[in-house]
C-alpha cells in the first residue's frame, strides 16, 4: 500500500471520527460557543456547593473554597475575588500555619498564599507592582500571573472604601483642646491624602459625657456612617456604655468596662488567662495606652532574660500607676522587682534617694564599721549592689536629664535604662539632652520619622509635644476603611504612625510601638537583641 493512500485513508477515518462527535441526531454538526475549559466540578462555578453565591463568604468551609479555586483554569477576576473574601474569615495565623505545614494540595495552599498577601499589601499599603512580580516569580503557572495579580489586589481593596460620611467629635474647649487640635489635624491630614468618596465633619464634644452622647446623637441625625472620638474618657466610657449604637464609633480613649493592665498579646506571652468580655462590634477604641506601653516594656525585658529589676518612678498619680503596671506585668511573667524608689519632681538633687536604691550607702556603713573595729582609716571604694538586670524609670525628660548623669555617676553606666516613652519631649535637643544618652524608650514610628523636621507641620504639633497626637488622628482615619477585616482576623497587623496595630476580641486596638534610644542627644531607632 503506497504512502499517499495510507495518508488519504487516515484523514478518512479522522474526518469520520470529527463528524460523528460533533453531529446530533441526523442534523448538521452545530459549532457551540466556545467555553472555559473546566474540570468536572464546573458546576461548582455555576451554582456550587448548595447556595454558594448566595450566602454570605463567611459562612463557606474551607473544602467548598478549595473546590472553588480547582474550577479556576484561567484567570476568572470576580471567581477570584469571591475566593478571597471566602477566605477572610480564616484569620492570618492560621493560614500561616496551614501554609507552612504543607500539608494542603499544593495548588490550594498557593491561594492561601495569595489571600494572605493580598491583606497584608491592602492594609499595609506596600508596592503592589513589586509584590506582584514576586509572586509570578514564585508561582509561575498560577492562574493569578503578574498582571493578574495587579488586577485582583486592586479589586479586593476596592471593596474596602472609607466609610461615606464621618463624623468626628473632639473637645473644643477645657484643658483636652490643645490635644484635640493635634488629633484634628492628624484626621484631616490623612484625609486630604485619601479622601475616596468620604467627607468629614467635626462635632465638639464638650467638656462632659452627656454632652458627648449628645453630639454623637446630632451626628447619627445628620446621616453620619461612622463616628471618630471622643477623646475624654468619661465621655467615653459613656457612649460605649450605651445599649444601642446604631452608627460604629471608633472611641480615642478607654472603653466603658474596667481593662485589665496586661493587654492581650503581653497576657498570651506570659500565659496568662484573659477574661475581657468581647464588646459589640459597633465599638472600638485606638488609644496611647500608657498602660499597655509599661506592660510591653516588662515584656520586652523578659523576653531578654532580664529577670531583675530595680524601678525609679515619679512620686505622682501618673508615676504610681506606671509603677502598679510594670510590676504586675513583669512579676506575672516570673520577674522580680528588687526594689523600687519615688522622687520627687519638685528637687532636683537625688543622690541619697540613688544612694540608697544601689546599696551603696550600705557599702559606706560596712566601710565605717570596719574602720572602727580595726581603728584605722581606710582606703576604701563603696561598690554598689549588682543583683539588678536593668532599671525602669517612669519620668519626664527635665527628671530624666537629672537622675541619668548621677546613675551613670554611680556606675551603673553599663546597665540598660528602659524608660517610658514620656522621657521623649517630642522634639530633638542635642544639648541638653546629652545626658539622656543609652535610655531605651517606646516610641511612634512617626517620632522617629518627624522629629528633626517639623516645617511642614500644623502649628499644634510643632513643638513636638503633642505628635503622637497627631499620630494618632492619622491613624484613626486610616484605619477606617479596614475596621470590618481587622475585625475578622486579629492577626492582621496594621502598620501606623503610632505603631503595629492589632484589633483585639475586645474591640481595644492593641499597639506595638516603635523603639529608640537615645544617641549624641537625639532618639535613633532601636532593635532589641536576639533573645538568649
Amino acid at each position: 500500500m503506497s504512502t499517499r493512500f495510507q495518508i488519504i485513508l487516515l484523514s478518512a477515518v479522522l474526518l469520520a471520527l470529527l463528524t460523528a462527535c460533533g453531529t446530533t441526531g441526523s442534523g448538521p454538526a452545530v459549532a457551540h460557543p466556545v467555553e472555559e475549559d473546566l474540570p468536572a466540578e464546573t458546576d461548582v462555578v455555576d451554582s456550587g456547593p448548595e447556595g454558594f453565591f448566595t450566602r454570605d463568604h463567611s459562612e463557606r468551609s474551607l473544602d467548598e473554597v478549595a473546590v472553588l479555586t480547582k474550577s479556576l483554569s484561567a484567570y476568572q477576576p470576580d471567581i477570584a475575588l469571591e475566593v478571597l473574601r471566602s477566605l477572610e474569615s480564616v484569620p492570618s495565623g492560621r493560614l500561616k500555619t496551614m501554609i507552612d505545614g504543607q500539608s494542603l494540595d499544593p495548588e490550594f495552599t498557593e491561594w492561601l498564599e495569595l489571600a494572605l498577601q493580598s491583606r497584608s499589601l491592602v492594609t499595609g499599603g506596600g508596592s503592589i507592582s513589586a509584590a506582584a512580580k514576586s509572586w509570578s516569580n514564585y508561582h509561575y503557572g498560577h492562574v493569578v500571573g503578574q498582571l493578574e495579580f495587579t488586577d485582583l489586589v486592586s479589586r479586593y481593596k476596592s471593596l474596602f472604601p472609607a466609610p461615606a460620611r464621618v463624623a468626628v467629635m473632639l473637645p473644643a474647649e477645657g484643658g483636652l483642646a490643645p490635644a484635640a487640635r493635634a488629633i484634628r489635624d492628624g484626621i484631616i491630614s490623612a484625609y486630604l491624602e485619601q479622601p475616596g468618596n468620604a467627607s468629614v465633619r467635626f462635632y465638639s464634644s464638650g467638656t462632659d459625657a452627656a454632652a458627648a452622647v449628645a453630639a454623637y446623637m446630632r451626628a447619627v441625625e445628620d446621616g453620619a456612617t461612622q463616628v471618630i472620638g471622643p477623646l475624654r474618657v468619661a465621655s467615653t466610657r459613656a457612649l460605649s456604655a450605651l445599649d444601642d449604637l446604631s452608627v460604629p464609633i471608633l472611641l480615642l480613649n478607654e472603653p466603658a468596662d474596667e481593662l485589665p493592665d496586661v493587654p492581650e498579646q503581653v497576657s498570651a506571652f506570659l500565659e496568662l488567662e484573659n477574661t475581657t468580655p468581647d464588646r459589640n462590634n459597633s465599638v472600638t477604641s485606638l488609644t496611647l495606652s500608657q498602660t499597655e506601653e509599661a506592660a510591653i516594656i516588662a515584656h520586652s525585658a523578659l523576653e531578654q532574660d532580664q529577670k531583675n529589676a530595680l524601678m525609679i518612678v515619679a512620686n505622682t498619680a501618673w508615676g504610681t500607676r506606671m509603677e502598679t503596671t510594670f510590676a504586675t506585668a513583669f512579676e506575672q511573667g516570673e520577674g522580680h522587682i528588687l526594689a523600687t524608689t519615688q522622687f520627687s519632681p519638685a528637687t532636683s538633687d537625688h543622690s541619697r534617694m540613688l544612694t540608697e536604691l544601689l546599696k551603696i550607702d550600705e557599702s559606706e556603713q560596712r566601710k565605717t564599721d570596719l574602720q572602727s573595729w580595726l581603728g584605722v582609716r581606710l582606703t576604701f571604694e563603696p561598690i554598689r549592689r549588682d543583683d539588678f538586670d536593668f532599671i525602669f524609670l517612669a519620668a519626664r525628660p527635665s527628671e530624666g536629664r537629672e537622675l541619668k548623669p548621677l546613675l551613670r555617676f554611680h556606675d551603673t553606666g553599663d546597665v540598660p535604662v528602659y524608660a517610658m516613652s514620656r522621657i521623649f519631649s517630642g522634639k530633638v535637643a542635642r544639648a541638653t539632652d546629652q545626658d539622656l544618652n543609652g535610655i531605651v524608650f517606646p516610641t511612634t514610628p512617626w517620632h522617629l520619622k518627624t522629629a528633626e523636621n517639623s516645617r511642614n507641620l500644623p502649628d499644634s504639633v510643632r513643638d513636638g509635644s503633642f505628635g503622637n497626637l497627631y499620630a494618632l488622628g492619622r491613624d484613626a482615619w486610616n484605619l477606617l476603611p479596614w475596621l470590618p477585616l481587622l475585625q475578622k482576623d486579629p492577626d492582621l497587623e496594621f502598620e501606623g504612625n503610632t505603631g503595629s496595630l492589632f484589633l483585639q476580641a475586645d474591640g481595644r486596638f492593641f499597639r506595638q510601638p516603635a523603639w529608640a534610644q537615645f544617641s549624641g542627644g537625639q532618639p535613633v531607632p532601636y532593635q532589641w537583641p536576639q533573645s538568649p
